[in-house]
């Protein structure tokens, strides 16, 4: 629709109006702008002072953490100073022996051996070094984990003739007290390394100090038996604990186990003895077999405890008629749990770790199960042995 205009200046009135109206939408235009420029401006200042105070408080955290981290590792350094001046005193009780047997062995190849001063070193790293060298390996492959196999004995053995080697030249050069106190001074760096190496095994493995007194209380006051525990743990492998070892030792030599009392220790040893004797002759006449790797009589009689009714039938393992031989192996038909209680008596017997003629107390304490089956199992065993 146009609009027609019938006087001049009715048009440029109308002009100027137009003109003022785009005016002042342009004017609103340019605010408009300028207000959107002036909020994203400030948007940005508001995103750059946030980004600034998070750059900021990161940083304060990380500096807060690395002061808690230093603190923590002095605090962790501190605590471990005592572990440290406890290490180096060992280190030091341990290096001056050495030092002082080192010093006499040297000493003894240059004067009596006349070995070169330059080249003297060389005795006494011949003969200490060995029990050192397995002493260290030793403790090295205790703390990997590793089995040690016959290094603590060969330390020992090397030890004991570097000890002796000493006693023998310092008692002719100096008289048999500065021998005796040499050959101490051989065993003794090896002597405290072996108590410092034991006790961090046994903080390894989870042993308290009770159970170390105890064990070296058991090396003190039972040389013999803790020789023989030690001696069966070694040919059985893993598959025996010290303490089991240890009552097999006590059992093998007394016939009872270490909590009988003395008066029961006495008794079964004399049991023991006249039933080895009983043994050997009933060996020698050809009444004793050895069945699987287990030895067994020639003839297993028939249960017939008080209550107990004997088994039906009774077979005879025998290629040969009852009239024609009289030493046929006899296998009655016990009961299941019976029969395999006593298949496993006899092997424990055989091995050594019950005596030859086991209460019921005993059988159940190794085996559990029921007291009457462990009353006809040693009923049965008697009977063998009679």
């Amino acid at each position: 629709m146009s609009t027609t205009f019938y006087t001049g200046r009715a048009e440029r009135t109308m002009a100027a109006a137009m003109a003022e109206q785009h005016k002042a939408a342009a004017e609103a235009q340019r605010a408009e702008t300028a207000l959107r420029l002036f909020q994203v401006q400030r948007e940005h200042e508001l995103a750059a002072d946030e980004l600034a105070e998070r750059r900021a408080a990161r940083r304060r955290a990380d500096r807060r953490a690395a002061r808690a981290e230093r603190s923590a590792q002095l605090s962790r350094a501190l605590a471990r100073v005592p572990d440290w001046l406890l290490s180096a005193l060992w280190a030091a009780v341990i290096v001056a022996p050495i030092t002082l047997a080192w010093r006499a062995q040297q000493a003894f190849a240059v004067t009596t051996l006349h070995v070169p001063a330059g080249w003297s070193w060389l005795f006494p790293l011949a003969v200490e070094a060995g029990a050192w060298v397995c002493a260290f390996e030793a403790h090295r492959r205790a703390r990997r984990g590793a089995p040690i196999g016959s290094l603590l004995t060969w330390m020992w053995l090397l030890s004991g003739i570097a000890a002796g080697i000493q006693l023998g030249h310092a008692t002719t050069d100096y008289g048999p007290v500065a021998g005796v106190a040499l050959a101490a001074m051989s065993l003794l760096g090896v002597l405290l390394h072996h108590i410092r190496s034991t006790v961090d095994r046994a903080a390894v493995e989870g042993r308290t100090s009770a159970e170390l007194r105890r064990a070296a209380w058991r090396r003190v006051r039972f040389p013999r038996l803790s020789w023989a525990a030690a001696s069966i743990a070694a040919a059985r492998g893993a598959g025996i604990t010290a303490d089991q070892a240890w009552t097999a030792a006590w059992t093998d030599r007394y016939g009872v186990g270490p909590d009988s009392s003395r008066r029961d220790r006495s008794l079964a040893r004399v049991i023991v003895r006249h039933q080895h004797k009983a043994d050997r002759e009933a060996a020698r006449n050809g009444g004793l077999v050895i069945v699987g790797g287990v030895i067994l009589p020639v003839t297993v009689p028939v249960l017939e405890s008080a209550g107990i009714a004997a088994p039906p039938t009774v077979d005879t393992v025998s290629e040969v008629p009852a009239d024609e031989s009289e030493t046929g192996i006899v296998q009655a038909q016990l009961p299941e749990k019976t029969a395999q209680l006593l298949i496993k008596v006899r092997s424990a017997v055989a091995a050594g770790e019950l005596p030859a003629r086991p209460s019921a107390s005993a059988i159940r304490a190794m085996f559990k199960g029921a007291s009457e089956t462990a009353s006809d199992v040693r009923d049965l065993i008697r009977k063998e042995a009679a």
